[in-house]
């Protein structure tokens, strides 16, 4: 099936249920699944047609879902824009993917005028204004409510399940983004994957999203909808604000990253009263330090979650499950792993001339699952080159022991070289998050005349007397040569729009 049909179901089953809550604004499936209509009815009277991309640039809002929704029933490809995307990237974007409208919030207006007209193939800005009120209007937009009033009929888009859904932009982490196109039947495997792993989320259930819709997050909405439970926005995170959010709106699941899982539990005001609601706590896309989970155990037990995915096959590919959690030793190996597939996703280890890499060996992860991507968008030589073999070569690099827990270990491209071995930098950070007083750790690759490579580590401390020399002793009896050669203290570490290690930024650290 497809997202629209899915959609209809939804809204039959659970119309009269809120679905939607932001800012102190509700809204059910049904009035969403009514303005995604007159939405979509809307485009087509612009002259928008199926298959024609429609870039989105929002902060997290009822809007986003609408504006989703909407999208799907006219079989348009969304472009997601990160809401803190930078000028420079957001020029690309819209230059590769070759929009014909684009939807922005009214606190992107300056931000938008200056992009506009250097995109004269854009023949559309739509500009949504929050209830809050408003922004200076740009006199090439037109007013996201009066389009809707505009009353436009259009008649029903048949939609294939292999049809372009959308196309997100990978981080650029190691070059200009990649639009990664997913179709219908991604998003539909991805949110049913939702509802095999969290059984029970069912209706009533209060599910709280605190990444940016343009990316993770918006994996979860299509399932909610399809078990009629409700999403609860943030545009910000806010540690404070999130433990109000979870009391006041009786929370029972929360979607995180693990800095946002360690932030809250570093909050005066957190403790397991706060959270005696929830049934779910998922962390993912990025690595979790051991300090954070040491703290994370004790109160939340077998309701952690951790899972692992990435843009080309959202958003679960293996899970380590809150059983997981509790059944193993809090210092387990298995803690330090990324969990186990799930079920319908194939996962093994490659080695570099593509044959099956045995137990505990190294090398690339690679997929294979209904969700996984159709695409690059314009990249046909990439797309053959990660899709090889029916495979999606992930760029990850792992390793799976006996019990087929998988133990990821960066990225190939992000291998140290040194005297002639590969040193993963996970496996170094693993390692330096042993120690109780660190925080977070970002390993990297130094030039160095006569190893090559040298490692060195950027670590945030919660003990201020935690010096780089104590963290080299400690890691010592565990690393042996693949040891840091410099540990530097710093006050934060530099993440990308998605939350993760920014390597580039950290590699200027102290350039």
């Amino acid at each position: 099936m497809n997202v629209p049909d899915l959609l209809a179901q939804a809204a039959e089953l659970n119309g009269d249920n809120v679905f939607a809550i932001c800012d102190g604004r509700h809204a059910t499936l049904g009035q969403l699944h009514s303005h995604a209509h007159v939405l979509c009815a809307a485009l087509a009277g612009l002259g928008v047609n199926k298959g024609d991309r429609v870039a989105v640039l929002l902060e997290n809002s009822i809007h986003c879902i609408e504006i989703d929704f909407g999208l799907a029933n006219g079989g348009f490809v969304r472009v997601s824009l990160n809401p803190k995307i930078s000028a420079p990237d957001a020029d690309y974007i819209l230059q590769d993917a070759e929009p014909v409208v684009v939807m922005y919030g009214a606190n992107y207006c300056q931000f938008i005028a200056a992009l506009q007209s250097r995109h004269p193939h854009i023949s559309r800005w739509i500009q949504i204004s929050d209830a809050t009120g408003a922004a200076t209007s740009m006199v090439f937009a037109i007013d996201y409510q009066t389009l809707l009033a505009s009353k436009q009929s259009a008649t029903a888009c048949a939609i294939a399940d292999e049809d372009d859904y959308c196309i997100f932009y990978t981080s650029g982490s190691s070059g200009k983004p990649k639009g990664v196109v997913l179709s219908h039947r991604s998003l539909v495997s991805a949110a049913n994957n939702v509802l095999v792993v969290f059984e029970s989320l069912l209706a009533g259930e209060r599910v709280l999203l605190l990444q940016p819709l343009s990316h993770g997050s918006a994996f979860f909405i299509l399932g909610c909808a399809m078990r009629g439970a409700c999403v609860v926005l943030t545009r910000e995170f806010d540690a404070k604000r999130v433990l109000q959010l979870i009391n006041d709106e009786h929370i029972t699941t929360i979607k995180l990253v693990p800095t946002m899982l360690h932030r809250l539990l570093e909050e005066p005001a957190s403790d397991e009263a706060v959270f005696r609601n929830l049934k779910h706590v998922i962390y993912g896309g990025s690595h979790i330090s051991a300090a954070t989970l040491r703290r994370a155990l004790p109160i939340f037990g077998a309701r952690l979650f951790q899972h692992y995915g990435q843009s080309e096959a959202p958003s679960l590919i293996t899970v380590l499950s809150g059983n997981d959690h509790v059944t193993h030793a809090s210092d387990s190996p298995v803690l330090t792993s990324a969990g186990r597939a799930i079920s319908g996703v194939d996962v093994k280890i490659a080695k570099q001339d593509g044959a099956n890499a045995g137990r505990d060996e190294v090398g690339e992860v690679v997929v294979r699952a209904p969700q996984v991507m159709t695409r690059y968008w314009k990249r046909p030589d990439l797309t053959a080159l990660v899709l090889r073999g029916g495979w999606l070569h992930t760029n990850d690099l792992g390793r799976m022991d006996e019990d087929g827990y998988l133990y990821l270990l960066g990225r190939k491209d992000e291998v140290i070289i040194s005297g002639g071995f590969n040193i993963a930098p996970k496996e170094v950070e693993d390692a330096i998050t042993t120690h109780p007083a660190v925080r977070e750790v970002a390993v990297i690759g130094k030039p160095d005349i006569v190893w090559g490579q040298m490692v060195v580590a950027y670590v945030t401390v919660c003990d201020p007397t935690l010096e780089g020399p104590e963290i080299i002793r400690h890691v010592k009896p565990l690393l042996g040569f693949k040891s840091p050669k410099q540990v530097t203290i710093v006050s934060r570490l530099p993440k990308n729009l998605n939350g993760k290690m920014d390597r580039k930024a950290i590699a200027l650290i102290d350039a």
